[in-house]
């Protein structure tokens, strides 16, 4: 059987599937139940949170021979419902606008929509990304939004809304998806994983969804590379295969700095390159590091704010509470200043180096004294 990525896979088909959308999926839901069924829907949102899912199940229940009208629960296994999760459905269009960005383009799928569907009782057409559609595109799907023929869905998706045409805005039905809340994404990845046999603990498992930053397709796609490593699975092979510095090693690098201890600063820098790390990663790592030490000492009881796991998130309270915010800030506004010059040199090595020892409490009060 051929191999099938776990966010293909686990792609929810029904609206009860979507993950951390509830009041998206009640309201599509019951817009089915009471048959008010819009003709032009822009769904918004980050990357990964279930947008075109969506229109394909929006598709699904508009269409599904099962029943004699749409229903909120389409069968999924129906020829037409089975047809618009394969692509090969002729009444549903899925158009990637960045690749169709013209007027011409637009034209031609405002010619093919006044005729009736085929095999469906809709025809839906789906803009994927359509904030890269021209000015002159926009404007020419505007009339066929206002009015479009009476079986005829459009569903415009985007990760930028404010590229949009507030016209086009108002001629749809808006709904905004947001990242996917930490603890539903756990028991999602928790479910594929122990349907997949995918041998992967608590920790780790929860560093995913934290590294993914709400994106729901980028922590399966991540669960799905560590599958092929050598189980069990840990918070470790986790930070090895994002390229990220672990926790554990930036929490040691930010002891050295705040002990003023300037030898143990460049001993753990050169371990973290020694091990195959850029210094700019180091230098962009350490500067998030810093923020979710703000974090510690100003919301301690807030950890769904950080990808933190649990051990490593205790000590940065301890460690934080010793620390002062001024120090703290002064340090982000210096990995600030220096990320250029180490993005742009010749010797991203030295810089680096230059720049944690910049980070002394002792180099940062002397700078900052008249």
């Amino acid at each position: 059987m051929a191999y099938e990525p776990l966010h293909h896979k686990y792609r929810p088909q029904t609206f009860g599937e979507l993950v951390g959308q509830d009041a998206i999926a009640t309201t599509l839901a019951n817009a089915l139940q009471q048959q008010r069924i819009a003709h032009a829907y822009l769904f918004c949102g980050p990357r990964g949170t279930g947008k075109t899912s969506s229109a394909r199940i929006l598709a699904k229940s508009l269409n599904c021979i099962r029943q004699d009208h749409p229903t909120p629960e389409p069968c999924g296994t129906c020829e037409t419902c089975r047809s618009i999760a394969n692509g090969s459905a002729l009444d549903f269009i899925e158009i990637d606008a960045a690749s169709n960005t013209g007027v011409d383009n637009i034209r031609e799928l405002i010619e093919r929509a006044q005729f009736a569907p085929v095999q469906c009782r809709y025809k839906v057409y789906v803009i994927d990304e359509c904030h890269m559609l021209s000015t002159a595109a926009f404007n020419a799907l505007l009339k066929t939004l206002e009015e479009p023929p009476s079986n005829v869905v459009f569903i415009l998706a985007t990760t930028d809304p404010q590229r949009v045409l507030p016209t086009i805005i108002s001629r749809c039905q808006r709904f905004d998806y947001r990242r996917i809340p930490l603890e539903p994404m756990i028991g999602h990845l928790r479910a594929i994983a122990s349907q997949e046999a995918i041998d992967i603990n608590d920790e780790a498992l929860r560093l995913v969804a934290q590294v993914s930053q709400g994106g729901l397709r980028d922590a399966q796609s991540l669960l799905d590379q560590l599958s092929l490593l050598e189980p069990p699975i840990e918070a470790d092979a986790v930070w090895d295969l994002v390229g990220a510095v672990p926790e554990q090693d930036l929490l040691a690098l930010v002891q050295a700095i705040v002990s003023d201890h300037g030898t143990a600063v460049l001993e753990q820098a050169r371990k973290l390159m020694d091990r195959g790390r850029e210094p700019l990663i180091v230098l962009q790592n350490l500067a998030g590091f810093y923020r979710d030490l703000l974090i510690a000492k100003t919301a301690g009881d807030r950890q769904d704010l950080v990808a933190i796991t649990p051990p490593t998130w205790a000590d940065m309270q301890t460690l934080a509470q010793d620390l002062d915010i001024a120090l703290l800030l002064q340090g982000q506004q210096h990995l600030r200043s220096t990320e250029v010059q180490v993005k742009n040199t010749t010797q991203p090595r030295l810089w680096l180096e230059v720049s944690l020892l910049g980070l002394l409490p002792s180099t940062l009060i002397s700078a900052t004294t008249p």
